[in-house]
């Protein structure tokens, strides 16, 4: 029986129940004779966050009024790639064709990218250094009839993007995001039959949320990074010599958004991930880019105006606290950060998402 099917057989979903354990814990602390801000104030070890989550509707952030680009399963991919490059978008939500336009799934930049570098071959994409991507994309026919339903994954197969309603709570979005790897972004529907898209909640939006309410985390905020719940031993790397797109295809085949580089002695001198896939320039030209060495594809981020990206790697020690890594990922606008056994050597031991650092957050 799939995930869906095992809520839908329940009284109620599982994020529901969580809510109420968490609701539950949260309260066992909280004096409710007491006026609600002064509650909200309390030291009480993040609690009074997690009331905050609760009682806050996840169609109370703030996002983009409208959405501004979006696609149809039935339309031309390539006319696609060429949107989210010309606008410099990661993802774009899908809907189905005709009057009724209900909300899909989303493809990402990425899906596209990886199409592409296993199917063309490396002669071809170095050509498009001369010619220019799209007129090398012309000339492939079978490319060129592509439809974005051959290339985007479906949330039926995978639950994916695990979409909600507009009277679901922040912390039922906190806490897909701190338990699901891949949910980097949630759409928000009317209700799960007409599936009319309001508005998508990303992963750094939630990061905004909690860093302006960081008087409620209480000694949360004071937690040892060495003492965080659910860290993996595992840290992908990728020397700086290797290509660039030797990394996007190890992020592909590992299921993973971002990587470590590392010199020959194995210290951090910088990262790469999906994101950096913005830096593809509307004639297409990041994809010649692919093939040169990790060190000249990041420098050519680093040189282009419009890409926004740290100067030089983000790192932590493992005595740093979660108010550190908080401040971190808001004030540089990433979504990972590599702790590093010291400041001196800088070899990389651990990595810290976003969704690591949600999941401090949930009560169990």
């Amino acid at each position: 029986m799939s995930e869906d099917n095992k809520r839908k057989s329940k009284g109620s979903t599982a994020t529901e129940e969580s809510v109420k354990k968490a609701k539950a814990v949260a309260e066992t602390n909280v004096d409710f004779k007491a006026p609600l801000v002064d509650t909200f104030q309390a030291p009480n070890d993040g609690n009074a966050l997690l009331l905050k989550l609760i009682h806050t509707r996840v169609m109370s952030v703030k996002t983009r009024e409208e959405i501004i680009y979006s696609a149809q399963r039935d339309d031309n991919l390539c006319l696609v790639f060429k949107g989210l490059a010309t606008k410099r978008f990661l993802s774009v939500p899908v809907f189905t064709q005709g009057e009724k336009h209900k909300w899909l799934s989303f493809i990402d930049l990425s899906d596209i990218v990886s199409y592409v570098t296993q199917n063309f071959t490396e002669a071809k994409m170095k050509e498009s250094e001369l010619k220019g991507f799209w007129h090398l994309a012309d000339e492939e026919e079978a490319f060129k009839k592509l439809k974005v339903n051959d290339v985007m994954p479906f949330p039926t197969k995978e639950n994916k993007f695990h979409p909600i309603t507009s009277d679901y709570s922040l912390f039922s979005v906190v806490e897909i995001m701190a338990r699901d790897p891949h949910a980097h972004h949630i759409a928000v529907l009317d209700n799960m039959t007409d599936r009319k898209l309001l508005s998508i909640l990303t992963n750094s939006q939630i990061i905004n949320f909690i860093y302006s309410h960081i008087n409620l985390l209480g000694s949360k905020k004071d937690l040892l990074i060495k003492d965080f719940r659910g860290l993996g031993s595992e840290v992908l790397t990728i020397q700086e010599s290797s290509l660039a797109i030797d990394a996007f295809k190890l992020m592909h085949d590992k299921q993973v958004s971002g990587l470590a580089i590392v010199n020959a002695q194995g210290s951090l001198v910088d990262t790469i991930s999906t994101r950096d896939l913005k830096g593809m320039a509307t004639d297409g030209s990041l994809f010649w880019r692919l093939y040169k060495p990790v060190s000249d594809f990041i420098e050519y981020l680093k040189n282009d105006r419009t890409t926004l990206r740290p100067r030089n790697p983000v790192f932590c020690l493992e005595d740093e606290t979660f108010e550190s890594i908080l401040t971190k990922l808001y004030t540089n606008q990433i979504h990972r950060i590599f702790v590093v056994d010291s400041v001196s050597s800088q070899k990389p031991i651990k990595v810290i998402s976003i969704g690591d650092l949600l999941l401090q957050v949930l009560p169990f």
